[in-house]
């Protein structure tokens, strides 16, 4: 019987919650938008359509999970995607859906 390892029960935990920030079809559109590089919240919000207050809970969803980080100047905060993998998993996910 194989032992579970304490690392690989927090590789798992940090594959699920990855997994949970983008099962949500607004979360894949900012992932989409991202790609093209670095955006604020208000212009995420405008592009994909949803109030900003909701896009900033999708971001701290996103930023909770490590698929997004952020960045202040001035009043204005912008995100970026952390590792363009990311990118490779929407993707995967894509196909799977096709």
């Amino acid at each position: 019987m194989d032992v579970v390892t304490t690392a690989d029960e927090a590789l798992r935990n940090r594959a699920a919650a990855i997994a949970k920030a983008l099962s949500d079809p607004k979360r894949l559109c900012v992932v989409e938008e991202l790609a093209a590089g670095e955006r604020s919240v208000s212009d995420l919000s405008r592009c994909i359509g949803c109030q900003v207050p909701n896009m900033s809970q999708h971001l701290a969803v996103l930023r909770g999970a490590g698929i997004v980080a952020s960045r202040r100047e001035g009043s204005t905060v912008f995100y970026r995607l952390t590792e363009r993998s990311i990118l490779d998993a929407y993707r995967l996910l894509q196909q799977m859906a096709r």
